[in-house]
């Protein structure tokens, strides 16, 4: 039987992809990963020549990598070379998405990279909304990576389907602990910072609550924003997402 994580239903509901032709700035490279045949993921490469650490960056649901060209010379600032990766069918990478491929894609990505030079001995493996999900997956996988950052992540994919009208009523403890966030959570090892908006309407806060309930890390962080929702997380006040993230970051990479 075809899992429901496997429908066109399930994946049409999750998924939001839109194409990309945006040319690659000037310090930067596009990367372009074969993940199966005929089938290429972009990455795109925000070098900087003081980097001491890499972030490898999964974006937002509807986001594409050039909605971060304005926005990586902020991350760079923070000390690091900042890789961007889109999904299948976003952007300017091959395919058609599902959640099952992301999370199988997202450690090819992150194998090649590593294979190729391409990410500092030290790395931070970092979702936005959708992207918490290959995040997690990533850091469940690999013990190298060195800490984890989830921003506006969900708990669990299934509400994200149901409030546009797809009910679904049972899942297998296999599809738990392959499809829940807050499940597969409890096997990282690494430091783990979640990162929420107190006003978030799409994934409630609470879900972030979740998680870092069930992380079982021993270096963990929880750090809900006020006066901020899903979309306007860096708007916070007094630059306070940024601050965290330098914090989290000068503790870890920096004094070491």
């Amino acid at each position: 039987m075809v899992s429901i994580f496997d429908s066109y239903e399930f994946n049409q509901n999750l998924f939001f992809p839109r194409p990309d032709n945006s040319v690659c700035p000037s310090g930067a490279e596009d990367i372009f990963v074969e993940v199966e045949n005929n089938c290429k993921l972009h990455i795109r490469h925000y070098v900087s020549d003081r980097a001491v650490f890499s972030i490898l960056f999964f974006h937002g649901n509807g986001e594409v990598i050039s909605d971060y060209d304005d926005i990586a010379k902020y991350f760079k600032v923070l000390g690091c070379d900042f890789l961007v990766c889109d999904y299948r069918g976003y952007g300017k990478s091959d395919g058609i998405p599902s959640l099952r491929s992301t999370l199988i894609d997202a450690s090819i990505l992150y194998r090649h990279l590593i294979d190729n030079n391409l990410l500092k001995k030290n790395v931070c493996v970092m979702g936005r909304s959708l992207g918490s999900a290959p995040t997690i997956e990533v850091c469940s996988r690999f013990s190298t990576i060195t800490c984890c950052v989830i921003e506006s992540g969900y708990a669990d994919p299934i509400p994200l389907v149901e409030r546009r009208g797809l009910h679904i009523t049972n899942i297998t403890a296999e599809e738990n602990t392959t499809f829940s966030n807050s499940e597969k959570i409890k096997s990282l090892k690494c430091s783990i910072l979640i990162m929420h908006g107190a006003e978030d309407n799409l994934i409630n806060p609470s879900e972030a609550r979740v998680n870092y309930k069930n992380a079982c890390s021993i270096n963990k962080e929880l750090a809900i924003l006020k006066g901020v929702g899903h979309n306007d997380m860096m708007m916070a006040h007094d630059n306070e997402y940024f601050s965290i993230l330098s914090t989290y970051f000068q503790r870890h990479f920096h004094n070491s």
